[in-house]
């Protein structure tokens, strides 16, 4: 309001006021003058010293928990601001449980509304509960602040760039809960025998004996010895889980660009279910998926490790997760499993079967692999995928006993299992194929129209 030409008139008003001795004119002027110093003053000096702040209690929450989330103003500089506006970015799914929230312009945002004046050198912080109650990793900011002078003729905005991110972990259940038998929830993984040595713990050395490999030689002992040594490494007893997790969660040829939310968190959920089960029952667990994470664009993987206190890494990777599959999931299974040390059982959690995943499955259960799929599906599917264990679990059900194991029984059509959900032998692999593939073509039509979340 107050420019050059507006400052040079009040000025001269002023000069006026004082050559004609006029009272009235020479506080009007005063007031004006007065006014528009302070102004300029604002202008300049009001984002000077400002600091904006966000705090978590933890970068990493529970699903379902409540954490502190608090933000923190200061003002360093003797100035004082009458009023200072704050619009801070926040997701749109994880508002806090106070406070003012607006929706923003920006799809899946929202924005956190805070009005304060600020003393000088004043410290202004602000605490909300914030609910865990969608999975993901969760950006905040960047944040808007907007102050100005006194008489609100000036205006000036500040932009705080900086971003905080707060991974929420996906959901973990009691395996019982989504339908898996309270005795042997993976069915019976049978190995021919689970007695392997660990490379990496060495119990002794002994003389080399014919047919031992040249890898186990200790060389520099035998060169103390002037004999050829043998490594010998310990025994150990742990069993080996491999879990793959599709993040395909529709049918057709856009499965990168829509997906099914409902069935692919409760795939995630599996997953962190599955995995928190095995390591709490003393398995070596490794995680590979075909998604990725936020800016990373490589398929995510965790690699084997044992003990409860690898949890938080795994339900991390799981976390982060974002919703859409990266390549097929049949290559996937190709790659990853080439490696995988004997004895290991495969879990395989995914919420579409098609005709390649079926084909890699049987390939890898002739390997010798015991084999577990876990379907997240609604529909009934009358697949039989000769000794493979199959569960279903209901994306719309997830909380009641769902598995249904699908190669079971002549209840409701279905075919003859054993008592575990794995199909008698001598049934045609060619068989599950062909009818995956009507499945598939036929779900084509229920999914190709989901909109893009």
């Amino acid at each position: 309001m107050f420019g050059s030409a507006t400052l040079t008139l009040v000025i001269a008003l002023f000069m006026l006021s004082l050559a004609a001795r006029d009272t009235s004119l020479f506080l009007v002027s005063l007031v004006l003058l007065l006014a528009a110093l302070l102004s300029r003053i604002w202008d300049r000096y009001c984002l000077t010293g400002l600091e904006y702040r966000r705090r978590f209690a933890r970068s990493h929450a529970s699903f379902g928990e409540v954490i502190e989330f608090e933000v923190e103003i200061v003002n360093r500089k003797l100035l004082p601001l009458a009023w200072l506006e704050v619009e801070d970015e926040i997701p749109r799914e994880l508002p806090p449980a106070r406070g003012r929230v607006y929706a923003s312009h920006k799809p899946g945002r929202a924005l956190l509304f805070n009005l304060v004046p600020l003393r000088p050198f004043e410290r202004v912080r602000r605490r909300y509960p914030l609910p865990c109650n969608v999975r993901g990793e969760h950006v905040f900011g960047p944040a808007r602040l907007r102050t100005g002078d006194l008489f609100g003729l000036v205006q000036r905005e500040l932009v705080f760039e900086e971003t905080d991110v707060l991974v929420v972990y996906p959901r973990v259940v009691p395996l019982i809960s989504l339908g898996f038998p309270f005795r042997q929830p993976l069915g019976e993984l049978r190995t021919r025998s689970w007695l392997f040595e660990d490379p990496s713990r060495i119990a002794g050395i002994r003389d080399y004996r014919p047919g031992d490999s040249w890898r186990r030689i200790h060389w520099s002992a035998s060169a103390r010895t002037q004999r050829l040594q043998t490594r010998i490494y310990e025994a150990t007893t742990s069993q080996t889980l491999a879990l793959y997790l599709n993040l395909r969660s529709v049918s057709g040829e856009w499965w990168g660009y829509f997906y099914d939310p409902p069935a692919l968190e409760l795939a995630i959920t599996a997953a962190a279910s599955i995995t928190t089960w095995a390591l709490a029952e003393g398995f070596q667990v490794g995680l590979f998926s075909n998604g990725m994470h936020r800016l990373v664009v490589e398929p995510v993987s965790v690699p084997f490790s044992a003990g409860t206190h690898r949890l938080p890494e795994f339900l991390d990777a799981l976390g982060r997760l974002q919703p859409f599959a990266i390549r097929p999931f049949d290559r996937l299974l190709a790659e990853k499993t080439r490696h995988l040390p004997f004895g290991a059982t495969i879990v395989v959690v995914s919420a579409v079967l098609s005709e390649a995943i079926a084909a890699e499955l049987i390939a890898v259960r002739k390997r010798g692999f015991p084999v577990v799929l876990v379907l997240v599906s609604d529909e009934h599917v009358s697949v039989r995928l000769e000794g493979i264990t199959i569960r279903q679990v209901s994306p719309s059900e997830p909380e009641q006993s769902l598995v249904t194991e699908l190669l079971g029984g002549h209840q409701q059509g279905r075919s003859p299992v054993d008592t575990q959900g794995v199909v008698r032998s001598g049934e045609n692999d060619l068989v599950a194929l062909r009818e995956i593939g009507r499945l598939r073509n036929a779900g084509e039509g229920r999914h190709g129209d989901l909109p893009l979340r």
